[in-house]
């Protein structure tokens, strides 16, 4: 999209939310006062058009405000959006008045008047035109729907295969982990496109002392997909139900991106002064991610 956003959070109503952005045809701009708050809008001149583009489906309100003249207190004049030859929106607006002011000077400003614009899916190239027999000069103020993006939603993933099991005791919570060692362990079979979380715990045995640099990989028919790395830190007050002579790091986190298709992941432990790694998995819930 051809504009940069300058402001957020801006409401008109409960409801949508919008946000201010720099129009692509923007060129002289100014800020107009209302008390100790200004504002920052694009100059259009009587009878010139405004170019600006927008990304659609998406909702643009286009709110305009005229200078007014030292005799003329109040007047009408036309909004107009085109999209090539159609007209998109458009009004006739009255205006008078109103308390805002240009740089803190003596000029008049008028009252603010909104068009709507509901922009269709697709890249749109629209202009604004203003014309007025009493107004030379107004300014324009462009807001753009503000999208909320939803965190993405994850499940817990199984393996298709594994060797060992093991319950990770955390006060009163126990969670189930995988584990890994120089020969493997664990098989995910996964399809695509999808993203995966792996949770990684690389485990210390008693002889260990200090941190321990670890490293875990996903293999495709013994092909390397994906390594991640990591300093693993001894946790406190953790315990395997299962391994007392085992235990386990501090948690690592760590994100694969599954492409399109069928895939089977061999999960292995790289270059890891660790006995074994523990693992466990989470999946994306929007796209295909199990096997069907």
């Amino acid at each position: 999209m051809a504009f940069s956003v300058l402001l957020s959070g801006i409401a008109f109503g409960a409801k949508t939310q919008y946000r201010v952005f720099r129009p692509s045809g923007a060129t002289e701009s100014v800020f107009l006062k209302s008390g100790e708050k200004q504002f920052k809008y694009f100059a259009i001149k009587k009878g010139a058009s405004f170019g600006f583009e927008a990304v659609g489906p998406t909702i643009v309100k286009i709110r305009t405000r005229a200078e007014l003249l030292p005799i003329v207190k109040e007047g009408e004049y036309k909004i107009e959006v085109w999209e090539g030859d159609k007209l998109i929106a458009g009004r006739k607006a009255s205006t008078r008045t109103s308390a805002i002011t240009l740089n803190s000077q003596m000029e008049k400003i008028g009252i603010a008047r909104t068009v709507v614009i509901k922009v269709p899916k697709g890249k749109h190239a629209y202009r604004l035109w203003v014309t007025s027999d009493k107004f030379g000069t107004f300014y324009a103020r462009f807001y753009q729907e503000k999208k909320i993006i939803k965190k993405a939603e994850y499940s817990t993933f199984t393996p298709s295969d594994f060797k060992i099991q093991v319950t990770l005791v955390a006060g009163q919570k126990n969670t189930s982990y995988y584990l890994v060692d120089n020969a493997g362990g664990v098989t995910l079979t996964v399809v695509g496109p999808t993203r995966l979380r792996i949770y990684c715990r690389a485990n210390f045995s008693q002889d260990m002392k200090g941190n321990a640099k670890f490293s875990v990989g996903l293999f495709d028919k013994n092909m390397e997909a994906a390594r991640f790395a990591g300093v693993a830190k001894l946790a406190q007050d953790l315990t395997f139900k299962e391994i007392g002579d085992i235990m386990p790091s501090r948690l690592h986190t760590f994100a694969f991106d599954v492409p399109a298709g069928r895939h089977q992941y061999e999960v292995r432990k790289i270059n890891s002064a660790s006995p074994n790694l523990a693992v466990r998995f989470q999946i994306r819930k929007v796209g295909l991610g199990m096997v069907q």
